[in-house]
This record gives structure tokens, C-alpha cells and sequence, in this order.
């Protein structure tokens, strides 16, 4: 259940999404532009208007699924009418499920305000609600009860909800304030270090790629594609990667051609382990999530940004990955699983949002891309994306980051203060086939 306090903060970081992907944003009487106090009240508004008590506001909106299934989350999104819309945009390009997508408040915020800026077709932006079009409920008009009720929130506070409610319906009590695991087990381990990447590296891993032997034959492997964590043997990535270089010659490749090979094809796999970098997963994993969540890559470092095709620096990186940590940080939390291998999923899902995207660089990888990592190329580098590890591509839209007040929030004891304990409802989506030896293996380390 979210409140116009709740309400509000997702607009903002769809804000900032939108923004991060260089969107301009409209105004007029039925195009609601975000950055404006007015068309925001009303965008609440439309939410509390689609989960109302009869005709008046019951003051909150839910998740609960309308219209036999078809319209999702807050704000009532049709999937099927605005799929192939809303998948021109990154972050639902390669979603399975269009709908599960959308019961994630967060991706239903940026479908509310795509569609609020939607200047096709004769019914525009606020018209697209049957709640509004012809505006029973004054919103349009930017009066009655509803605009009043949706004005309930400030601007500089993040609330901390007391219940949640599941997808069925149940309202329980959110547990007391969590105690995070690394103010219990410390490790200082900077797990954000790793070796700067030259040209001639990524040659010799394309090298060790083509022979097949990037990775051993019979270890786990983990990459993110789909919205999820993906698993694979060693050997069938080795496979692959021996059937796309066999006609390659690493030697006769260009800079930029090397740079792009790796990328795209050795750098989104890790080895899939009980550790990370070193670092052993303790109990659940969240140790792991503790240090990446508190570290912070070198301003002095660069890093190659893929799908970009661009460096940039370790300052712009922070902006890119702090945007997104509180977001994920609970996102983390909330998905608390039961079954170990799918736990290990979740910590490597965070990795792969969050630390991972990035490659570190030597300056001949920023001679070869041609770009230099100055402020004046970064465009708002700031804002929502829960995503980062889907932006890739020639259909890519620029990466962003999600949470409308990540300045205000910092990984400490009382970093569970904020918005994200409302992101309550998991997604539904496909389940992964696990072997009993690879569950049993994670039950293993996990309980360590």
C-alpha cells in the first residue's frame, strides 16, 4: 500500500530516469511534466483515483492487479496495450514478462510517466486514464479531493512504512530496524579493486576465449541478461565463445574491435562461488552487499562503459552506481530467499547492477575509444536505474540510476531509513531449473 508520500518518491527517481536518458519533457494541459509541482500532484492523484474507496480517495494506492489481471501496479498500467512502448526504453527492453516488469512499483512509475508524456494518437499523456479522460474526479482540473489527497507528502522526507502488503493481499508489520551483517562481521577487504584493463589484456583473454579456455570446463558460470541471473557450465561458455571466434583473428583486430569483443562477450560473465574477489560469502551473501553498498571506486581510476562505447571517471562512476545503490540495497533485503542457490542469485544480481557494469581501464582503452573522461560528457549522471547491467547494445538508451533521494541516504546502521522498505512485492517471474548438487553445494557455503 503506498502513500502519497511514497507515491511522490517514485515519480522523482522516474524523473530521473527519464532525464538520464536525455528525455524533454512536455507540459501542457493533458501532458504532465514531472519537474512541475502541479502535473506530480496530479500523477498521484491518478494512482489514488485508480485504487479509490467508491468515489472518494482511501488515501493509498496498491499493487493489486485490475481489470482480470491486465492493468498492473500503481498506476493501472495495461501491459498489453503499452508494451511495444514501453520497450523502446532500456530498462524494459529485455524484461520476459511485460507485466512482471510492471508490478515493480518503481518500472511502473516510469511506465506512468511515459505515458503522461505520450503525444501520439488522439488520447495524449493524462487522457490515457479512463479515471481522468473525462474527469469525474476533477484531476485534470487540478482540484477536488483527489488533487488534496495526493498532496500529502514532503518533498524532503523518505518515509519509513510500518505494513506491507503481498500480492494476495496480506498486510503484515515490517519487521524493527534490520542490523546490517557487516557491523557484525567487518571485513576490510576493498572488494571494489581490481586490475586496470589494458588492450593487450583483453587481447590475451579474446585469446584464451577462442581457444576455449576462459573458464575451467566444469565451474559454475553467471552472467545477467532477461532481468535475471543466468547459470551456465564453464564448458558451455567456452563452446560458445570457440564457435563465435573461430574465423577471428585477435591479431589483425583494431583497438576499438578489441575493446568491443571483450565487452561484449568475456566481460558480462563471472565465475559463479561461495566468494567474491577474494572476499567469502558469509551466512546469506550480505557481507558482500555490505562492502560493495559502502565502497567507492577511485576518482583517479577510468572506466570503460559498455554499450556506451566511452570512458569515463571513477567520480562519474560513483554517481552512476550511488544513484542506484539505496534502491538496490533494499531491493536486496526484500528478496530474501529461502532456497540457497536462489539467495546466491540474489547476491550476484546486486553485483551485477551495481559494481559490475564497469571496466576498469588503462589509458590506451581511452585512446582507443577516442573519448576522454571529462565532466562536460556526462549528462546528468544521476537518478534510477535498477538495471545498469541491461543497458547494452545498438538499441541502447543511456544508463541511469533510481532513487529520487540518494544524497540523503548512506549506508550506515540507519541506512534502512528510507524509501525502499516499501518495495515490498516480488516480481513473478520464471523460475530457474536447479540440480540437487547445485543446491545442496550452496546450502553448503551459504550456512557456513
Amino acid at each position: 500500500m503506498y502513500s502519497p508520500q511514497q507515491l511522490f518518491q517514485f515519480i522523482s527517481y522516474a524523473k530521473n530516469y527519464l532525464e538520464l536518458q536525455d528525455v524533454e519533457f512536455k507540459s501542457s494541459d493533458v501532458l504532465l511534466d514531472p519537474n512541475k509541482e502541479e502535473d506530480v500532484n496530479k500523477l498521484i492523484a491518478i494512482a489514488l483515483a485508480e485504487h479509490r474507496d467508491g468515489d472518494v480517495p482511501s488515501g493509498f494506492a496498491t499493487n493489486t492487479p485490475g481489470d482480470q489481471g491486465r492493468s498492473r501496479g500503481p498506476w493501472q498500467i495495461y501491459g498489453s496495450t503499452w508494451e511495444s512502448v514501453l520497450r523502446q526504453y532500456s530498462v524494459f527492453e529485455n524484461v520476459e514478462d511485460i507485466n512482471d516488469a510492471l508490478d515493480d512499483p518503481g518500472m511502473n512509475a516510469i511506465a506512468a510517466v511515459i505515458i503522461a508524456q505520450y503525444d501520439v494518437g488522439e488520447r495524449k499523456g493524462i487522457d490515457n486514464w479512463s479515471t481522468v479522460i473525462n474527469d469525474p474526479f476533477e484531476i485534470k482540473a487540478n482540484t477536488g479531493e483527489f488533487i488534496e489527497a495526493a498532496k500529502q507528502y514532503d518533498t524532503n522526507l523518505i518515509e519509513n512504512p510500518v505494513q506491507e502488503q503481498d500480492a494476495e493481499g496480506n498486510i503484515t508489520d515490517i519487521p524493527a530496524e534490520p542490523t546490517l551483517l557487516s557491523n557484525r562481521n567487518p571485513v576490510t577487504t576493498n572488494v571494489m579493486e581490481e586490475e586496470s584493463m589494458s588492450i593487450a589484456n583483453m587481447a590475451s583473454d579474446l585469446k584464451r576465449a577462442k581457444r576455449g579456455s576462459l573458464f575451467k570446463n566444469n565451474e559454475e558460470v553467471v552472467t545477467y541478461s532477461g532481468n535475471r541471473v543466468r547459470r551456465m557450465s564453464g564448458q558451455q561458455i567456452n563452446n560458445e565463445h570457440k564457435n563465435l571466434l573461430a574465423d577471428v583473428n585477435i591479431a589483425d583486430l583494431s583497438n576499438q574491435e578489441i575493446v568491443d569483443l571483450y565487452s561484449k562477450n568475456v566481460h558480462p560473465y563471472l565465475s559463479y562461488s561461495s566468494s567474491f574477489r577474494g572476499v567469502d560469502m558469509q551466512g546469506d551473501g550480505q557481507n558482500i552487499v555490505d562492502l560493495l553498498q559502502n565502497k567507492k571506486f577511485s576518482n583517479r581510476d577510468n572506466f570503460y562503459v559498455p554499450g556506451e562505447n566511452k570512458v569515463i571517471t571513477g567520480e562519474q562512476v560513483n554517481q552512476r552506481v550511488n544513484a542506484v545503490k539505496s534502491y538496490m540495497y533494499q531491493y536486496f533485503l526484500n528478496k530474501k530467499q529461502e532456497e540457497p542457490l536462489e539467495q546466491l542469485d540474489s547476491v550476484y544480481e546486486y553485483i551485477f547492477r551495481t559494481a559490475f557494469p564497469y571496466i576498469k581501464v588503462e589509458d590506451d582503452v581511452e585512446d582507443a575509444v577516442g573519448s576522454t573522461p571529462s565532466s562536460n560528457n556526462l549528462v546528468k549522471e544521476s537518478g534510477y536505474n535498477p538495471f545498469p547491467s541491461m543497458f547494452s547494445g545498438e538499441n541502447e538508451v543511456r544508463r541511469s540510476g533510481y532513487n529520487p533521494v540518494a544524497s540523503a541516504q548512506e549506508a550506515a546502521p540507519g541506512f534502512l531509513n528510507n524509501l525502499e522498505k516499501i518495495l515490498r512485492v516480488k516480481p513473478q517471474g520464471s523460475k530457474v531449473r536447479k540440480t540437487e548438487e547445485s543446491v545442496n553445494q550452496a546450502r553448503d557455503f551459504l550456512n557456513r
